[in-house]
């Protein structure tokens, strides 16, 4: 049986503090007077520290930022011209060898995700990249591009393998689509009831798909 893999990227090919501060910087430093005004200090230092941390698209649902908000922090986002410095984890390069075909699947701002995908140079691993992008108003987000993907290729679920960190997005879509869930567990999060299996280094993905 053919397998398709798809793959998550923040925090699953690469470690996302790793962009560090010096490219986000100027965006929180000119959104935090604009969440102070609706939230005050304390609030937005809590927000500031989570947006650190966590995707946008939680960290504003969270705090129930309102299209207003929302938008100022896209045009930030979309206003920068990035130049970042980052690289996959050392192991995904074993990656490479697969010959099963492979999808990246990612959430975000597509001007920002898009950044990151070419600084990583990983754009010739995939066959098809998606950007799940907060911002569209027709969002079908991670379980329904997995939901077109099985559609479009005419897939068996038992055969597509979903990768990735986030236990409450791609991993949770792909468990309740029926798919095989694999979460990467590089920083040390524990094992999620969503995922059939656990792994903090992609030789141990060599195995399960094999």
């Amino acid at each position: 049986m053919d397998k398709l893999l798809i793959f998550d990227l923040d925090d699953t090919i690469f470690e996302t503090k790793t962009i560090g501060k010096r490219s986000m910087e100027p965006i929180l430093g000119k959104f935090e007077p604009l969440s102070i005004q609706k939230y005050g200090n304390t609030t937005t230092s809590q927000i500031i520290a989570e947006l650190w941390k966590y995707p946008f698209d939680f960290v504003a649902q969270k705090y129930e930022f309102g299209n207003q908000l929302i938008k100022e922090f896209s045009n930030l986002i979309n206003d920068t011209n990035y130049t970042l410095d980052i690289k996959p984890f050392e192991d995904f390069e074993l990656i490479k060898n697969v010959i099963s075909e492979k999808i990246l699947v990612t959430t975000g701002f597509i001007k920002l995700q898009k950044a990151k995908i070419d600084s990583l140079r990983i754009k010739q691993e995939f066959s098809d990249i998606y950007i799940d992008n907060v911002l569209d108003p027709n969002r079908i987000f991670k379980k329904g591009i997995f939901e077109k993907i099985l559609s479009q290729k005419c897939l068996d679920p038992k055969s597509v393998f979903i990768i990735g960190d986030n236990t409450e997005s791609e991993i949770k879509a792909g468990y309740e689509l029926g798919l095989n869930t694999i979460q990467v567990s590089k920083l040390g999060q524990k094992k999620s009831k969503y995922s059939n299996y656990n792994i903090s280094n992609y030789s141990e993905l060599l195995e399960i798909i094999n």
